[in-house]
């Protein structure tokens, strides 16, 4: 079956992410940091309910929980560009999809233009579903009108490459630009032959 989508994940593919930052400094709030993240992701939780409850655990005040873990995203550059460079190319139909909350997003990134960038997107906490549930993958497939095996899903995290596996996409597990760039080569020529 031939690729006709290429779907990115946000955090630690095309962000590096801040709040990574927040389970390194924290390693004994793993479990609870992990509890809260779920439930913010999954939109039944607020980013200043999330603020709240991560300063109750922690010390820090809701404003420091937001300008240490939230204010501290960058882009990664390299990646939007390659982005924008496969969408230019028309080849393909570009997304994203991520595991945040439409408010963590907007106000995350209110400069990053993904309506340009993805020609549709799935924020997890819209849908109420989170990687690596298999049916947010589904679910992105059937909003490009695309089977799951015309997608490859590039994300961070390999729990969710394996959860787009299970519903038929191929998957990269990203370490860095020049590897992500060389397995979808790989993947094209040996899919698309």
């Amino acid at each position: 079956m031939a690729i006709k989508a290429i779907i990115f994940d946000c955090f630690g593919v095309l962000v590096d992410a801040g709040h990574v930052l927040m389970r390194r400094d924290y390693p004994e709030l793993k479990t609870e940091i992990d509890d809260l993240q779920l439930k913010s992701d999954s939109g039944k939780m607020s980013r200043q309910q999330f603020n709240e409850k991560i300063a109750e655990l922690t010390g820090l005040s809701p404003q420091q929980v937001d300008d240490r873990y939230w204010g501290t995203n960058k882009f990664n550059q390299p990646m939007i560009d390659w982005v924008h460079d496969l969408k230019q190319s028309g080849k393909y139909k570009i997304s994203m999809l991520s595991n945040i909350n439409r408010d963590w997003m907007d106000i995350c990134l209110p400069f990053f233009d993904r309506e340009n960038l993805f020609d549709s997107e799935i924020l997890s906490g819209d849908v109420n579903l989170v990687k690596p549930d298999p049916a947010i993958f589904k679910l992105m497939a059937d909003k490009l009108n695309m089977i799951p095996s015309e997608c490859i899903m590039i994300d961070d995290v390999s729990k969710n490459i394996e959860g787009a596996k299970q519903t038929g996409m191929l998957g990269i597990v990203y370490v860095s630009i020049g590897q992500a760039k060389a397995e979808l080569n790989r993947l094209l020529e040996v899919t698309n032959a």
